[in-house]
């Protein structure tokens, strides 16, 4: 069977369902995992995929928090979730028994995400410039224009910084005219949506990952020149963003207005800054409450809905997950999904540093959101997460 066509096939429509279709994204994993179970060498696979410790924690993952749909009151709750969690399970065995061993096939994996990334950035733009002064208004009110994942922008604007980084890789490694200028063209082009999109995960993201890239590079005498002109030009740039770009200007707005809220005794859901901020305290008494095993996966929802109605009776108010992804591992599994999670982090870490610049780039963004956003908790964050840690991971032991 033509294996690598079928993974290069399954890779392609994880990447195109990611911005058209939730289902394609499944598509494309249940085509990965197929192509991994009819390998003539199935058996072999199995074998050695249980020796790799990362791809089996990676799996267990899955299995550990699986195992609390046990004291889970809200069963169908609980298989939802484990429905989102599962490329956790079956995307490393479908990478390790199946993997792409040719680095320009995984260069082109790469500059097919960043094309669809440009379309996406394109598709969002027409939306905001067709009727920028409600947009710019809406920023006010922490509304944002509509993008790609399903108006996801969050994690879409991950998806971009991710982007970022990427390209900045093929600068690094590919000296061809044609390569460097439409990276470089992506680069500026993503770096200015990023700025009109104003996520806050996503902007901050950004400034972090391209000041560390700019020290990785004075560390290298070749670029030291370059890069610290562009460290002038990186402190100049919010400046210079904040003078063009009205949404920009009306989020900074909007996050000091959201600060001096968060400063009085009234807790207000409905300001975001502060909504995370209750989410966090929620998760941390009803941890607090079962600290062991926890409440199970399938209760979170209706534990955090619980105390939105004590606290807020008769208002309408958004129910969040604990916006951090530790604190929901600890409301679902106790200290032991927390503990699990974070040996998780630390043994990812050490496997990425090994990948350069861009391993250490993922990783800090990865456990970044991990602090701020239940990055696991929706389907988009779980593909991305798992789909493009394997993907980095893999380069090491390409062919050229």
């Amino acid at each position: 069977m033509p294996h690598q066509n079928l993974a290069l096939v399954g890779c392609l429509c994880i990447l195109i369902g990611m911005f058209v279709s939730r289902a394609m994204m499944s598509i494309g994993m249940m085509l990965l995992i197929s192509n991994a179970i009819m390998h003539n060498q199935l058996l072999a696979n199995v074998k050695s995929y249980l020796k790799q410790p990362l791809w089996v924690g990676l799996g267990f993952y899955f299995i550990l928090f699986s195992i609390s749909i046990l004291w889970s009151a809200n069963t169908s709750y609980a298989i939802e979730r484990m429905q989102i969690m599962l490329p956790f399970l079956v995307l490393p065995f479908a990478f390790h028994s199946v993997p792409i061993t040719n680095r320009k096939l995984l260069d082109g994996i790469v500059a097919a995400f960043l094309i669809l990334l440009c379309s996406g950035i394109s598709w969002s733009l027409l939306q905001y410039f067709g009727n920028k002064a409600a947009f710019d208004e809406g920023y006010g009110v922490a509304h944002v224009i509509p993008t790609p994942f399903k108006n996801d922008h969050i994690r879409f604007s991950l998806a971009v910084v991710l982007g970022i980084c990427f390209a900045f890789d093929f600068l690094l490694r590919y000296q061809q005219k044609w390569v460097r200028i439409s990276t470089l063209f992506f680069i500026v082009y993503a770096v200015v949506y990023l700025h009109i999109l104003s996520a806050k995960t996503g902007i901050l993201l950004f400034y972090i990952l391209a000041f560390c890239f700019l020290l990785f590079l004075v560390s290298k005498q070749q670029y030291r020149k370059w890069a610290l002109s562009s460290l002038i030009g990186l402190v100049l740039l919010p400046i210079i963003m904040y003078a063009v770009s009205t949404s920009f200007r009306n989020k900074l707005s909007y996050v000091k207005y959201s600060i001096s809220q968060m400063q009085n005794r009234e807790l207000q859901p409905e300001v975001s800054d502060e909504g995370r901020l209750i989410s966090y305290r929620y998760a941390l008494d009803a941890i607090k409450q079962k600290p062991l095993f926890g409440i199970g996966l399938g209760d979170v929802a209706d534990e955090m809905k619980l105390y939105y109605s004590l606290d807020f009776p008769g208002r309408n108010v958004i129910v969040l997950l604990p916006h951090n992804q530790f604190l929901m591992a600890g409301m679902a599994m106790g200290i032991i999904g927390i503990l699990y999670l974070l040996i998780l982090q630390i043994v990812l870490c050490r496997q990425l540093l090994q990948n350069g610049f861009l391993g250490f780039a993922f990783w800090l963004m990865m456990f970044f959101t991990l602090m701020i956003e239940p990055l696991y908790e929706t389907q988009y964050g779980t593909c991305m997460f798992i789909f493009f840690l394997l993907l980095i991971l893999q380069r090491r032991n390409v062919e050229v």
